[in-house]
C-alpha cells in the first residue's frame, strides 16, 4: 500500500468498513485510558510540523505491514490511525483489518479536525530517524516497567498511571534493575573483605562506581573524593560534620529542603538568605550575609523541590570563594534533570561539595553520595568510626585510612551503589542536554496551560527555562490534599501535596502569591507535579484536563480527610450539590 486510492467507490467501501471516531471521542479516551488505544500516525514527514497526538507510532503506508508485524504483535491491540485529512488513515486502517487486526478505527478529519477542535498537539520530535547510537524517546519509555502500570479508578475501571512525582522519587529502568538483580543473585559479596572471586568482583565493580559518579558531575578523583551514603540527608550531614570544626558560620537559603537545613543547625551557627516574592533567591541579601560575616560554608539547593527554580550556583560559588568560604550544592533535584559540572578546583566558580541520591536519579532506594575536596575529608575525623575506617587499631590507639573509606564505616549498600552508577550511565547514554530539552518542553507546555486557568495559582518564577519540571500549584476553593486525591482517584495522575519538607519556602510563597485553601486542621500547602524521562505530552494533557475539572468542581467522588489520609467513595447524591469534601480530624 503506497498510495491513496483515487476512485470514489473504493473510498466509500472503506468508509463503510472502517469505524471513524471524532476528535473529541479520541481525546476523552486517551485522557482516561492512555494505553488502551495506540495511535498510529501515517503522515509524511513534512506534515509533522503541525504536531502529534499521544505517543504515536510513526510509519509510512509503504512500511505499514512490516511496522505492524514488528511493533504491534498483538492483533487485538486497539488502534487509531491518524493522517492529515482523514483519507490516508482509512486506507491504512483497511489494510490493518486485512492483516487480521480486530479493533482499528480512523480519526475522522485527521489532524486538521483535531487542531480545529482546539485540542493540544505536542511537538513531533521524530521528524527524521534518530542517530543509530541514540536512544529514541519511545525506546527510553519502553525501558520503564512503571510506564505501563495500571491503577484502579474510583467507581470502577482502571487507567494507565500518569506518574508526576519524580521530585520525590524516580523509578528505575529495566537495565538498572537487571544490573542490580544480577549483582544480588550472582555476585553478592562484601567489598574489601576477601580474596575469593565474588569479593574481588564486587570490589572491582564498587571501585568503578566512584569513577562513574565523578565523571558524571565533571569531578576529578585526584584532588576530590566521592563518599557513599544512604540518602542525600546523610550526605549533607556528612558535609556539615566535616566542616563543623572550621571557623565561621554556615549560610543557608530559604529555598532549602529540610535536609539541607536541619543538619547544619545541629553543628553550628547558621544565617538564612531570603527569597523574593516570586520564589527566586535574593542574591543581594546573600551577598550581604557573606560579606558581613565570617562564613565557612554556603549551603544551597541546585534546584528547588517546590518550584524547580535553579539558582546560579556557579555565581554563588564565585562569591563564596572570594570571601574564603566553601559551597555545598544539594543536587538531589538537579542530578537527573540537568547537566552538572563541578569544575576544577582552580576555577573560582567550582563547586566544593555536591550531594545527590540514587532514588531521585532512576536507581533504587538506599544509595547516595557526597563529592568534595579530599584534603577536607582527610582532615576531619571519621563520620562513623567502625569497620573499614582504620588501618591499625590497638587497645589505646587507632590509625585512620584516607578518604573515601575514612567516612564509610561498616558495610555500604553495595548493590544500591552499583545500581546508582548504572543509572547515571543510562542518563549519560541519553545525554543530559537531551534530558533537559525533553523535560523543558513538557514544563513549558504545562505552565502555559495551567497559568491560563482562572483560579489556579502556580508558584514561583513564570519562566520555564529557569526551573526544572517541578510545579507546585493550588486550585481556588479546593484544598491541596483533596486536589491530589481527585487527581489520583479519578484521573490516575500521581502528584504530591503538602509543604514538601520545605516549610519556610512554602510559607514565603503562600504569603506572597496566595491561592491556598487549607483543609480543616491542616496547614496550607500545595499540589506538586514533577516530570521525568518517560513523561509525555499526554501526561500534560491529563493533568491540565483534570485541573480544569477540579476548578469547576466536576469531580464524581466524595472524599473524607482523616489525618494525613484521604478516603474516597463514589457520590451517592447529585454531584452539583456537593462543593467540597467532608472533613474530619
Amino acid at each position: 500500500m503506497s498510495s491513496i486510492p483515487t476512485d470514489d467507490a473504493t473510498m466509500e467501501q472503506l468508509r463503510l468498513r472502517v469505524p471513524q471516531v471524532h476528535a473529541s471521542t479520541l481525546r476523552d479516551e486517551l485522557i482516561t485510558d492512555s494505553t488502551r488505544r495506540q495511535v498510529l500516525d501515517v503522515r509524511d514527514s513534512h506534515e509533522l510540523g503541525t504536531g502529534t497526538i499521544a505517543r504515536p507510532l510513526y510509519c509510512s503506508l509503504r512500511d505499514l505491514a512490516k511496522t505492524a508485524k514488528q511493533r504491534l504483535p498483538d492483533l487485538d491491540q486497539p488502534l487509531c490511525v491518524v493522517c492529515h485529512g482523514g483519507e490516508r488513515s482509512l486506507v491504512a486502517a483497511g489494510h490493518l483489518l486485512d492483516l487480521g487486526y480486530t479493533d482499528v478505527v480512523s480519526l475522522r478529519g485527521g489532524m486538521r479536525a483535531w487542531l480545529s477542535a482546539g485540542f493540544q498537539a505536542g511537538n513531533a520530535v521524530v521528524v527524521t530517524p534518530p542517530d543509530d547510537d541514540a536512544l529514541s524517546w519511545e525506546a527510553i519509555r519502553d525501558e520503564f516497567p512503571i510506564a505501563t502500570r495500571r491503577i484502579p479508578l474510583l467507581g470502577g475501571g482502571d487507567t494507565e498511571l500518569s506518574y508526576l512525582d519524580h521530585a520525590a522519587s524516580t523509578h528505575p529502568p529495566s537495565r538498572v534493575l537487571e544490573h542490580y538483580s544480577r549483582f544480588m543473585a550472582h555476585d553478592y559479596s562484601n567489598v574489601h573483605r576477601g580474596a575469593h572471586h565474588l569479593s574481588r568482583t564486587a570490589t572491582d565493580e564498587f571501585a568503578r562506581c566512584y569513577r562513574v559518579i565523578a565523571e558524571f558531575i565533571g569531578g576529578q578523583l585526584d584532588d576530590s573524593a566521592v563518599i557513599f551514603a544512604s540518602n542525600t540527608t546523610q550526605a549533607i550531614d556528612l558535609c556539615a560534620s566535616v566542616m563543623r570544626k572550621r571557623p565561621g558560620i554556615t549560610i543557608l537559603t530559604d529555598l532549602e529542603h529540610h535536609s539541607n537545613d536541619l543538619p547544619h543547625r545541629r553543628y553550628g551557627e547558621t544565617r538564612r538568605a531570603r527569597v523574593l516574592n516570586d520564589g527566586r533567591l535574593d542574591y543581594d541579601h546573600l551577598e550581604h550575609l557573606i560579606a558581613s560575616n565570617r562564613v565557612k560554608l554556603v549551603a544551597m539547593s541546585g534546584a528547588s523541590n517546590v518550584t524547580g527554580w535553579m539558582p546560579d550556583i556557579h555565581r554563588v560559588a564565585t562569591l563564596a570563594h572570594a570571601h574564603g568560604a566553601r559551597i555545598l550544592v544539594d543536587a538531589a533535584q538537579l542530578l537527573a534533570h540537568h547537566p552538572i559540572d563541578v569544575r576544577p578546583l582552580e576555577d573560582p566558580a567550582h563547586l566544593d561539595f555536591l550531594a545527590g541520591a540514587g532514588h531521585k536519579a532512576y536507581a533504587p532506594f538506599g544509595a547516595a553520595f557526597l563529592f568534595g575536596p579530599r584534603e577536607l575529608f582527610d582532615a576531619a575525623p571519621p563520620y562513623l568510626p567502625g569497620g573499614g575506617t582504620a588501618t591499625e587499631v590497638t587497645a589505646d590507639d587507632v590509625q585512620w585510612v584516607a578518604s573515601p573509606d575514612r567516612h564509610q564505616g561498616g558495610t555500604p549498600n553495595i548493590g544500591g551503589v552499583i545500581a546508582l552508577a548504572h543509572a547515571l550511565e543510562f542518563l549519560e547514554e541519553i545525554g543530559m542536554d537531551r534530558v533537559r530539552a525533553h523535560e523543558l518542553k513538557l514544563t513549558d507546555a504545562v505552565m502555559t496551560r495551567l497559568l491560563a486557568i482562572d483560579g489556579l495559582t502556580v508558584y514561583g518564577a513564570p519562566d520555564p527555562h529557569a526551573r526544572l519540571g517541578v510545579l507546585s500549584f493550588n486550585v481556588t476553593g479546593v484544598s491541596d490534599p483533596l486536589t491530589a486525591a481527585i487527581l489520583s482517584e479519578e484521573r490516575g495522575v500521581a502528584c504530591r501535596n503538602g509543604r514538601f519538607c520545605a516549610h519556610p519556602y512554602m510559607a514565603r510563597l503562600l504569603a506572597a502569591q496566595g491561592g491556598a485553601t487549607p483543609a480543616t486542621g491542616h496547614p496550607p500547602g500545595a499540589v506538586r507535579a514533577s516530570f521525568g524521562l518517560y513523561n509525555t505530552e499526554m501526561d500534560v494533557e491529563r493533568l491540565v484536563e483534570a485541573c480544569e475539572m477540579i476548578r469547576r468542581k466536576g469531580w464524581k467522588g466524595r472524599y473524607q480527610i482523616r489525618g494525613e489520609h484521604v478516603a474516597g467513595e463514589m457520590a451517592a447524591r447529585c454531584n452539583d450539590r456537593w462543593m467540597e469534601a467532608d472533613t474530619a480530624s
